[in-house]
């Protein structure tokens, strides 16, 4: 199936003992279930190389995905960091195969007059890997720009926000109040022509809220998988500790839609409950 779900990391407190195994360790637990995460690690600077060989030891007889993103350093930078870029690059490169797209995440602040100073970038990407870009400044979903060429010059894909969840649900949420400064609520982009596709699908504590946003995307991704395109879809929320029995909600919903698409396993760790 041209599909995978996960979750924007492996590990995180509230998980551990409720829904993934960590014996081994919280990675080899996660990938159980889910086929894909965001390495969101990787953006506050460039992973070990020790760190990289435990990953691919987690992994390796595991049908799995890291989505990394770009170190901010060459993402939110003016001039990028050419020398945590190529280290960046040079780190991840034994994990193989089990690399998805990276995942190169641009700040509000650059707009489209800033994309000339992207292209010594972009060819030093496609040179070796294939991406995903998000885009947060306003002009580019006004109108079109220069940036779907761009895109699909080196077919790279684009990232899918949706928050619209999070905005449509109550903002004094404790947990809410935070995310609605880090999490835009931009347009909801659509899909290029070419190049892989991820959607990062903004979810909000309280779940009644989420119904609309799991349907519609349900629907989108069974169309964009009968299309034959690679769907890749993470689930987030401001509260982690419900980013797992969100995304299982997801993929039951879009089963409804394609029937071949296998369940998602067992949870390692017995349920004695569900947080929804």
């Amino acid at each position: 199936m041209p599909f995978r779900l996960g979750l924007p990391a492996w590990a995180f407190p509230a998980w551990q003992g409720r829904y993934f195994d960590t014996a081994e360790s919280a990675l080899r637990g996660y990938s159980r279930v889910f086929g894909l995460v965001e390495g969101n690690t990787s953006f506050y600077g460039v992973p070990s190389a020790s760190n990289v060989d435990s990953w691919k030891a987690s992994v390796a007889d595991r049908d799995f995905r890291f989505c990394f993103k770009l170190p901010r350093s060459v993402t939110h930078e003016r001039k990028p960091s050419t020398r945590d870029l190529d280290a960046f690059l040079d780190v991840i490169a034994p994990l193989g195969d089990s690399l998805g797209p990276l995942l190169v995440q641009f700040p509000a602040s650059v707009g489209p007059s800033e994309l000339s100073l992207k292209g010594p970038l972009f060819d030093t990407l496609a040179r070796r890997y294939r991406c995903v870009v998000e885009v947060r400044h306003p002009a580019f979903f006004n109108t079109d720009t220069e940036l779907d060429a761009l895109l699909q010059h080196h077919d790279f894909g684009r990232v899918i926000l949706d928050s619209g969840a999070l905005y449509a649900g109550d903002p004094s949420h404790p947990a809410v109040v935070n995310a609605l400064h880090e999490k835009p609520d931009l347009p909801v982009l659509t899909p290029l022509p070419t190049g892989p596709v991820l959607v990062r699908l903004v979810l909000h504590p309280q779940a009644s809220i989420n119904t609309h946003w799991l349907d519609r995307w349900a629907d989108h991704v069974a169309e964009l998988m009968a299309a034959g395109r690679d769907v890749l879809l993470t689930v987030h929320c401001p509260d982690n500790g419900f980013c797992p029995p969100f995304a299982e909600d997801f993929h039951q919903r879009l089963r409804q839609r394609v029937p071949d698409l296998s369940a998602l396993p067992d949870w390692p760790v017995p349920q004695q409950g569900s947080l929804l």
